[in-house]
């Protein structure tokens, strides 16, 4: 199996590192999949709080879903609970809350009449959904592609940080020049993953033909 790590793989490393402890407490009271779907739920806040405006508070809520994604994780591991279907749980769960949060700030900036925002989160959202598809079927054929710059944290990050600034300032143009470069990153990143694939892909056909 080809293996290959990047962005990706790295933050969740140090993220992981990061909160450790907190997750070992976590593992003496709770399920994975209890915190995967404390995650879903938190982000069905993270939602209402994009379509209602409130960029203050929905940030913090935002920051908190992501630390419920990795502690599912390290619980899983340190309880010896690692299962196939709290794989495709944690998996659609992700997809679940990426959707949430971008159709509450899509929302927002559609009724505000911000329209090139709107615009650039519908782009957010389609993109992002061929990221995830991309290396859920690479992964189907025996091929992992751990690459490009547009990790989830980092996409989390890159949106977060600027509606939290726009919630407390009303300057909009850092979160519109942070799509920007999200959307760019994303390209890359969907770009890379191919390429990835390709060559993978090649190399397994030379394999088995030869």
């Amino acid at each position: 199996m080809e293996r290959t790590w990047g962005v990706d793989e790295g933050l969740r490393r140090f993220s992981s590192a990061v909160f450790h402890p907190i997750g070992w407490v976590m593992a003496r009271v709770l399920s994975p999949n209890l915190l995967t779907t404390l995650a879903i739920l938190t982000s069905v806040a993270v939602g209402y709080c994009f379509a209602r405006g409130r960029f203050f508070l929905g940030p913090w809520l935002l920051l908190l879903a992501g630390l419920f994604d990795i502690w599912d994780g390290q619980v899983a591991k340190l309880t010896n609970r690692i299962s196939t279907f709290g794989a495709f749980f944690d998996s659609a769960a992700d997809r679940v809350n990426d959707f949430l949060y971008s159709l509450g700030a899509l929302y927002y900036f559609t009724i505000n009449e911000i329209y090139d925002i709107a615009f650039m989160i519908v782009a957010y959202m389609v993109l992002s959904s061929l990221i995830s598809y991309v290396k859920a079927r690479a992964e189907g054929l025996g091929i992992q592609c751990n690459v490009g710059v547009l990790a989830r944290p980092l996409r989390l990050l890159l949106l977060g940080v600027p509606l939290f600034i726009y919630g407390i300032t009303g300057n909009i143009w850092v979160f519109r020049g942070s799509l920007y470069l999200v959307l760019l990153l994303g390209v890359e990143t969907l770009v890379h993953r191919v390429v990835v694939i390709y060559l993978g892909a090649r190399s397994a056909d030379l394999r088995t033909n030869s």
